[in-house]
């Protein structure tokens, strides 16, 4: 009996060391919050305010929240992601002007929009396509232009698949007998996009729709869905093009140039933070055309946040923690 007794308060004691022993090692709260604040005052940055600004639909605000998450990982600058701010060029302004720090675009979009260049055959290659972008919005706006994230997401020509069975349809020429009796779904920039839009696809193949329908990035998938329109004008990374089975017809014609995603900063702004141009520039070169498929399917199709998807992501980078 003395023993049993024994063998339990030693047992007891031992129990009472290990319990004290772990707990004294474990942070309290209060430590975890003072720890967590030692390591903000680490990070490099006078925590001066970033603004970034999306046009409002999945893919933009995916790539919006990378920068942010990558920005607020490696400095001690809080980020502000201002969302549905129309189109690029309205944001692309908004950074000229100040009024935010961080705006994205695509390399197309610059080349033909901005700088009114022509998508000759010259102009395929997508590096050379970068840095023409680059240096001008450099000498024009004072803007840097970041490495492209990675990935091509061009203007794509989607039909329903039963529509490409029963016509034949495989590329874009193919559609010359019909586009007389079709009506063409567009989002709302397509019909006058500064050199890439309806008027240049018409010159590129040499037929027109009998009608071209703008309508709202959301509604222009179910409109093809339910065959409102005939076709639609679409962006190839979208995840919806995937999930609702449409078919992408070829560009034989090569109506696009190089659209591959960017985002650009003043060059004054950088000047005073180098390290958020350090942070940022981790992001080059990360994404896939079938990575921004999936993320872009995680958030139109799935209904993820995008904020979570984009962290997501980068954790599985090694880019965050």
């Amino acid at each position: 009996m003395p023993q049993k007794i024994l063998k339990a308060a030693m047992l007891l004691v031992i129990a009472c060391f290990v319990f004290t022993g772990c707990s004294s090692q474990m942070p309290s709260a209060a430590e975890k919050t003072g720890q967590e604040e030692k390591n903000q005052i680490d990070k490099p940055g006078d925590g001066t305010l970033v603004r970034i600004g999306s046009q409002g639909y999945a893919e933009v605000e995916i790539l919006a929240e990378m920068v942010k998450a990558i920005i607020e990982e490696e400095t001690n600058h809080p980020v502000e992601h201002v969302k549905n701010l129309g189109g690029e060029f309205l944001t692309q302004k908004a950074t000229v002007q100040g009024d935010l720090d961080f705006f994205l675009t695509f390399t197309g979009t610059q080349f033909l929009g901005t700088f009114q260049q022509k998508a000759t055959p010259e102009w395929r290659d997508p590096d050379k396509v970068w840095q023409y972008v680059h240096d001008h919005m450099m000498s024009d706006f004072g803007l840097y232009t970041f490495p492209a994230f990675g990935y091509n997401n061009i203007w794509a020509m989607a039909v329903k698949r039963d529509t490409a069975e029963k016509n034949h349809l495989k590329k874009i020429s193919d559609l010359e007998p019909y586009a007389g009796n079709m009506q063409l779904g567009t989002d709302p920039t397509f019909p006058d996009y500064p050199g890439q839009g309806y008027k240049e696809l018409c010159a590129t193949y040499g037929f027109k729709f009998k009608k071209v329908v703008p309508m709202d990035l959301g509604l222009l998938y179910r409109a093809l869905k339910n065959a409102e329109v005939d076709a639609a004008v679409v962006y190839s990374t979208d995840g919806r093009n995937r999930a609702m089975d449409f078919v992408l017809l070829e560009d034989d014609k090569a109506f696009n140039p190089p659209y591959y995603s960017i985002t650009a900063t003043r060059r004054d702004f950088l000047d005073k933070h180098p390290e958020i141009e350090e942070a940022v520039k981790k992001l080059g070169g990360i994404i896939t055309d079938e990575d921004m498929i999936a993320l872009n399917a995680k958030v139109d199709v799935e209904h993820q946040d995008a904020a979570a998807v984009a962290r997501e992501f980068l954790k599985a980078k090694g880019l965050v923690k």
